[in-house]
Parts: C-alpha cells; structure tokens; sequence
C-alpha cells in the first residue's frame, strides 16, 4: 500500500437497498439488462428466482473503495492565526481564536473496482466526514473554519491560492503541497459544500457532480482550533457516495459508521 494511504476500505451498499435495486432490475428488459456490463445475462435466464440472482449480483458488483490518506497538519504562526477572517468586514475584531490552531489537510481517494471502471461506473455524489476529540478530555477541540465551503465547479475564480483563509500558498507548501495544485483551480472539482457538523467537530463535504462524474483524488482543509484544558486532538474519518452504474444508482458507505468504533489518528499533541 502507498506510505501515503492511512487506510483503505470497501463502501458498501446496505442490505435493504440491495433487495430494493435488485427488484427493479427484474423489471427491466433483457435489451435494457444489456447495457449493465459485467451482468452474465446467459446466466440469469437459467436462473431459477430472477430476482435472487440479481439482488447478489448488486451485492457483489455495486461496491465502492475509499482511500484515506494521513492528515497533514501543521500549527499556525501567530501571524498567521491574526490573519483569518472574522466575518466583520474591515472591522479590526481580532483573531476569533481562543486556543492553539492547526491547519488539516484531509485527502480521500473515491474508487471503483477494475470492472466498474472498465463499466463506466463513478459517483454522482460523495461526502467526506470527520471526527475531532480529545480522549479524557473534558474540553474538546473543534472546527474554527474550513475550505472550500462553496466551491462551484466551471468557476476558477472562485478558488483562491490564499485558501480563503487569509493564508498564503508559500508557508502550506511543505507540509500540505502546492494548493493551487490540489484544488484543481476549480475547473475539475465538483459542486462542494462544506459543514461544521455537530458541536462543531465533526466536519464533512458533500461533493455533488455536475458535468464531470466524481472519481478520484480530493482534497479538503480545515483550521482546528486546541482551546486550553484540551488534551492531544485525534482525527476519525470516512467516506460515503451515491454509485452510479449504467442502470442503477445505489448509496455505498463504510460497513461500521459509528465514530466510537472507528480507527483514529494523532492531530496535534
């Protein structure tokens, strides 16, 4: 595995979804199951119950593969924490910081098995989650901003090397790469959005396609913030998606989605 990759994991679609998919299938035409590659037609005819046989093709076929790469973090200068935005317009408010602050760059790689790929087969929509806690901790650490928050696909000027957060592309460079880079300059990405989830600590994107299916790579950054009192910050994450084959779209997700039971990774001690 790449040194890169933290963990890899299948998405899988959920059971009911995979008996309801299937029985819709069974309606179609031979002529219309015939677009679906991968599907052993010859096979289904002979098939005893239609809709056994393709409630586990769907099963089987319809599966997704995440790749998480490391979090890449970084604290911030002082100079830089005093230049985030505290949505006041030109008012001098000050840093809106109470603690120490940590620049994250998560990075998940959205995948199809070969035959999917060879199938045409990607996701309509994605979302990246994460989770931020500080274990024993009574205060606990939590997103002060995040990027992108809207990002429009077909718009490069929306996307801005400075990352929208008042940082320049040259003190990011070693530890998170080239940002002009990553981001694509928009002209690639989909259609983002971005969520300070719950309390405020657990961070996603939802990745809608627009003219370009969602296949690959995708970067995302945030500005975690370590108030006082709060102990070394862990990082959780999955990835989740809406896969499109040629005749059926199906949710895929990571089989176990409860944040108690999932692997983490140091942030910032």
């Amino acid at each position: 595995m790449n040194e890169d990759i933290w963990f890899e994991e299948p998405l899988l679609p959920p059971q009911e979804l995979v008996a309801e998919t299937a029985k819709g299938l069974a309606d179609l035409a031979d002529l219309r199951l015939s677009e679906e590659k991968g599907l052993d037609l010859a096979t289904l005819r002979q098939a005893t119950d239609k809709e056994v046989f393709l409630e586990q093709y769907v099963e089987e076929k319809a599966q997704g593969v995440l790749r998480v790469h490391h979090p890449r973090c970084r604290p911030l200068t002082a100079e830089e924490a005093a230049r985030i935005p505290s949505g006041l317009s030109s008012l001098q408010a000050g840093s809106p910081a109470k603690g120490k602050l940590y620049l994250v760059r998560l990075g998940m790689e959205f995948d199809v098995p070969p035959q999917g790929r060879e199938a045409g087969w990607a996701y309509t929509a994605a979302w990246q989650r994460a989770y931020l806690f500080s274990p024993a901790s009574q205060e606990q650490p939590c997103v002060l901003d995040i990027y992108p928050q809207h990002l429009y696909e077909g718009e490069p000027s929306s996307v801005k090397v400075e990352v929208g957060l008042g940082l320049k592309a040259g003190p990011v460079e070693v530890e998170v790469g080239s940002i002009s880079t990553d981001l694509h300059l928009g002209q690639v990405t989909p259609v983002t959005t971005g969520f300070f989830g719950r309390e405020e600590r657990e961070p996603y994107w939802e990745m809608r396609a627009k003219a370009k299916p969602i296949l690959g790579i995708y970067h995302c950054w945030m500005i975690v913030e370590r108030p006082a009192g709060c102990g070394p910050v862990r990082l959780a994450a999955f990835g989740e998606g809406d896969l499109q084959t040629r005749l059926f779209s199906i949710p895929v997700g990571p089989k176990e989605r409860a944040w108690g039971q999932r692997k983490s990774i140091a942030l910032a001690a």
